[in-house]
C-alpha cells in the first residue's frame, strides 16, 4: 500500500527501493530519541549532543520527513489529536521513514551518509532524533525502531509553562511554533505546538490553561508509554543540571547512548550557548509575570511534577 501523499517519484520512495527493510533496520541500530514537553530544553539538549558527540542526525528536526506522508499529520482526519501509534506505522510506513531519515542523514560535520564513498559508510550508526510532537508518538516511534531508547527531558514547571504560554503569543502574532491552521472546532487562528488528546476541552479557555494542559498532557503520556520499557533504555535530565552541569549530563547521556563524548569539545568552553529557538535571555523570574494566571493551576501542576521527580528517581534507581 501507498501511504497517502508520498508519491511514486518522491526522492525518499526512489531511495527506499534500493534497500530492503532488513538493512536500514540495521543500519538505524538502537536509535536515541529525545522526549520532552514543548520548550523544555530539547533544542538545546539536541544542538549539545549533535555539535559534541559522535551522533548521527539529520542537522534538525524531522518535519519534513513526516510531512511526506500525509496520514502522519495527525491521528485521524476528525483531528482528534497529534498522536501516533502502532497502528500508524505499517511496515511500509516504517521502510519508508527510515528512508527519509536516511535521506537527510550526517555526521557531526555536516557530511552525508549517502554522499560517503562505499568503504567510509558505517553498516550501523547511533543516530539521535528531536522532535517535539515525539513526546506523543513513543508507541509508532518503537514500532519503527524497536530498539529505541529515550532521554527524558523535564524542566521546573512554572518556566516550562511560561515559555509555552510565550510561545502561543509569538504564534498568534506571526506565526512562529503554528502546527495547524484552522483546526476544526478551534476557536482561534491557529493551534501552537503539540496536539494532545483532548484539546477540543480547551476551547474558549485562556492560554495559561492551553499551556499548563499542554505540559500536564505531554508529560504524563511520556510517562505512561515510557513505563513499559526496560529501565535500560530510558534515561532521565533535568533540564537545570543540563545548563549547571553540562559536561557531565552530556557525558552521562553519551555513556548511556554508546556513543563517544568529544573532550577537544570541551576545551574553552566556558557558558552553554543559547539554542536556535530561544525566545528572549534567560532569566529564572521570567515565570513571574504569569504568577496570577496560573495560581489557580497550581495544584494540579504540582500534582504531575511531583510524579515526574517519583518517576525519574525510579528510573535512576533501577538503571
Amino acid at each position: 500500500m501507498m501511504p497517502p501523499g508520498l508519491h511514486t517519484s518522491h526522492p525518499v520512495r526512489t531511495l527506499a527501493a534500493q534497500f530492503d527493510p532488513g538493512q536500514l533496520a540495521s543500519l538505524f541500530k538502537a536509535p536515541v530519541i529525545i522526549v520532552s514537553t514543548p520548550r523544555a530544553g530539547s533544542t538545546l539538549l539536541y544542538e549539545q549532543l549533535a555539535g559534541r558527540t559522535s551522533f548521527w542526525t539529520i542537522g534538525g528536526e524531522s518535519h519534513a520527513v513526516f510531512g511526506a506522508f500525509d496520514h502522519l499529520v495527525a491521528e485521524n482526519p476528525a483531528m482528534d489529536s497529534g498522536r501516533l501509534i502502532e497502528r500508524h506505522a505499517d511496515e511500509t510506513t516504517g521502510h519508508l521513514l527510515r528512508a527519509g531519515f536516511l535521506y537527510f542523514l550526517k555526521n557531526r560535520i555536516g557530511i552525508r551518509y549517502l554522499d560517503m564513498p562505499l568503504l567510509g559508510k558505517p553498516s550501523q550508526v547511533t543516530f539521535l532524533e528531536k522532535t517535539p510532537r515525539n513526546a506523543l508518538n513513543i508507541p509508532f516511534l518503537l514500532k519503527v525502531f524497536p530498539d529505541a531508547k529515550f532521554i527524558y527531558l523535564y524542566r521546573d514547571p512554572l518556566p516550562n509553562i511560561a515559555s509555552i504560554i510565550e510561545a502561543w503569543k509569538r504564534g498568534l502574532t506571526n506565526n512562529q511554533f503554528v502546527t495547524f491552521r484552522n483546526l476544526p472546532g478551534w476557536d482561534r487562528p491557529a493551534w501552537c505546538l503539540l496536539l494532545p488528546p483532548g484539546w477540543r476541552e480547551l476551547r474558549g479557555k485562556p492560554l495559561s490553561e492551553i499551556a499548563t494542559f499542554q505540559w500536564e498532557a505531554s508529560n504524563r503520556i511520556i510517562m505512561d508509554d515510557l513505563s513499559t520499557l526496560p529501565r535500560d533504555r530510558q534515561i532521565c535530565v533535568d533540564y537545570q543540571n543540563l545548563i549547571e552541569n553540562t559536561n557531565h549530563e552530556l557525558k552521562r547521556i553519551c555513556e548511556f547512548s554508546g556513543v563517544t563524548f568529544d573532550l577537544q569539545e570541551q576545551a574553552g568552553f566556558e557558558a552553554l550557548p543559547l539554542s536556535s529557538t530561544t525566545l528572549t535571555p534567560p532569566d529564572p523570574d521570567k515565570w513571574r509575570k504569569y504568577e496570577h494566571e496560573l495560581k489557580p493551576l497550581l495544584a494540579s501542576i504540582e500534582k504531575v511534577n511531583k510524579r515526574i521527580k517519583a518517576y525519574c528517581q525510579s528510573v535512576d534507581e533501577k538503571r
